[in-house]
């Protein structure tokens, strides 16, 4: 049956594109003629505010059919699945229809349709009008194009009307959408002022266009000297400031702190860099994401506490555990980021962290928190999570969350330890204090020594109430420590992370920022997956109780998604900075 649809849809695509002809939509231009010698942005307006190029769509497609892990997405169940679904059924038939007009198979058809790239340009002065530019090898692939376009317009029971404008043909699809070939060129796009404005570009090449805007032209210059990544974006910062869209991005002051914490340096930027691009590089074993804009160092105050004081600050090296997960290491001045609050966040967010401040300061026996507490630590801020593990001589909770820590230096090592001791002391005997009233167990506290480093801890006692192994209650993840080991001070979540942390020779991790990172970051997928696996039967669970599946639904879910993060091998991202500009890097490593 599947087999007589897609024979039906191929012929009703057929006789379609015969009508094309009788109804005398016309086949013009069939050669390359001079005004299609151009690029994109030379038939675009100065006004675009954002483009997309894809420079070999056919290669994209070509590079992805050959990734490693394309044969085991393949091999999986759910794309067994798939491909009895109608959905599956319903896609080879509109491929067949597709190459039935095109007279080709579909990877020769988008070679020739794509050839010479496809671009997408959002521009500001028509109203959010968007334009799709296609340039291809072969006029003639085009037309056969447009005609199978119309074709499914018929199909549908729609006839697509036709307008005229210096002797183009536009014809009307869906929506408001517009189509118009120009010679080599396909254009479509929801704004006719945007397509007559293209059409006048490409005939009369007037001076001014994208290609003469000098943001775009030194964004493309800076493209130009590195290697032609598989998708290159634009985006003209300063006109979107001007047009007041977004206008949160572009606030001296912001809302969140925590926000603040994590990009303020960013927003520091946008507010006076140009413009932005955006780089896709895809190879066989890994994707990565490029994200730079210029930048310069006037345009940090009063966020120097983001970027380090006089000369750029980078991030310590990562923390090195075994089953690491999750590591960050950054530079954040912690204690100018506190003491300038009122220059860089909100007055709501500020009268929240007056109160904060208030309470910190009685906590810390009457030192003020941002001066004298967070002064004393360095802006060399470094995270690291990993897959815990569980002894037989201790309760073992439901739900198995993963151990975490922060580690901090500090600037005056013997000044400031018997400060933090006693305020984690303070802090462990409120909580036994809160949690006995809620009938919570209590934390023992314990100290030990390990060469030169000091760790002081807090362990749950058992309760020996506790007989169903499978209903510990989640807090039994956690055994709250912090350390001193030369001048590092360790908040970690668990003892054994703070130890295995406090054993560490200072200056030791994972150097991959090498000496320009200000923050960098690797999850590695394969630890991801087994901090899963082993929480296994509460997430089919919850999958159940949250929608409503069987169980066998649910592990089929849960499978699928473990499956897909196993073929991930880890994730780096890193955030650059220097006087001439900001980069964010994103690459994601697949398992071979």
């Amino acid at each position: 049956m599947p087999f007589v649809r897609a024979a039906t849809f191929i012929r009703a695509a057929t006789i379609a594109y015969v009508v094309c002809y009788a109804s005398g939509w016309p086949v013009v231009h069939s050669a390359e003629t001079p005004q299609s010698d151009c690029a994109a942005s030379e038939l675009l307006p100065s006004t675009v505010i954002a483009l997309a190029e894809i420079h070999a769509p056919s290669e994209v497609v070509k590079t992805v059919m050959e990734y490693p892990m394309r044969q085991r997405l393949m091999d999986l169940p759910a794309y067994e699945k798939f491909t009895d679904s109608k959905e599956f059924k319903r896609l080879q038939m509109g491929i067949r229809a597709f190459e039935g007009s095109m007279k080709e198979p579909w990877p020769a058809a988008l070679q020739s349709l794509t050839a010479s790239g496809v671009t997408i340009a959002l521009d500001a002065q028509h109203d959010g009008g968007v334009a799709l530019l296609v340039k291809s090898s072969d006029a003639e692939s085009l037309e056969r194009f447009r005609d199978f376009l119309l074709g499914l317009q018929l199909l549908g029971g729609k006839s697509a009307q036709q307008g005229q404008y210096r002797d183009f043909t536009a014809y009307s699809l869906a929506g408001n959408l517009k189509m118009v070939l120009l010679d080599n060129w396909f254009v479509l796009t929801n704004k006719p002022a945007l397509g007559k404005s293209i059409i006048d570009q490409y005939l009369d090449r007037k001076p001014q266009s994208l290609a003469t805007n000098p943001s775009f032209m030194e964004a493309s210059n800076q493209r130009n000297a590195a290697s032609k990544p598989a998708a290159w974006a634009f985006v003209d910062i300063e006109a979107i400031r001007q047009a007041g869209i977004a206008k949160d991005l572009f606030q001296e002051r912001v809302g969140n702190f925590f926000g603040e914490l994590a990009l303020g340096g960013i927003l520091a930027n946008l507010r006076h860099t140009p413009f932005a691009t955006l780089a896709l590089e895809i190879e066989p074993t890994q994707l990565q994401l490029k994200i730079s804009s210029p930048h310069a160092r006037q345009w940090e105050p009063p966020r120097e506490y983001y970027f380090g004081d006089g000369q750029m600050a980078t991030a310590p090296p990562l923390l090195e555990v075994e089953n690491r997960l999750f590591a960050l290491s950054t530079h954040r001045d912690l204690s100018q980021l506190w003491l300038r609050s009122g220059d860089l966040l909100s007055d709501r967010v500020l009268d929240q962290l007056a109160q904060a401040d208030t309470q910190l300061t009685t906590f810390f026996s009457g030192k003020d928190f941002g001066e004298d507490i967070l002064g004393s630590i360095s802006g060399e801020i470094q995270f690291v999570s990993k897959v815990q593990e569980f002894s037989d001589e201790q309760p073992v909770p439901a739900i198995k969350l993963p151990a975490f820590a922060l580690q901090f230096r500090l600037k005056e090592p013997e000044a400031s330890r018997a400060d933090l001791r006693r305020v984690f002391q303070s802090f462990i005997g409120f909580i036994n204090v809160t949690g006995a009233q809620n009938g919570q167990p209590q934390f023992d506290l314990g100290m030990e020594s390990i060469g030169s480093a000091q760790l002081h801890s807090a362990t749950y006692v058992a309760n020996r109430n506790l007989t169903d192994a499978n209903h510990v209650p989640i807090f039994y993840n956690f055994s709250p420590t912090i350390g001193f080991a030369a001048d590092n001070f360790i908040i970690a979540s668990t003892t054994p992370l703070a130890r295995e942390l406090a054993t560490q020779t200072s200056g030791s991790g994972d150097n991959r920022n090498t000496e320009t990172a200000n923050t960098f970051a690797n999850l590695d997928a394969q630890h991801v997956k087994t901090a899963l696996e082993i929480n296994h039967g509460q997430l089919v669970a919850n999958n159940m109780l949250e929608k409503g599946q069987s169980q066998a639904a649910a592990e089929e879910e849960i499978g699928l998604l473990l499956d897909l993060i196993g073929m991930l091998n880890d994730a780096d991202f890193r955030f650059d900075a220097d006087d001439q500009q900001l980069q964010l890097r994103l690459t994601v490593k697949v398992d071979e």
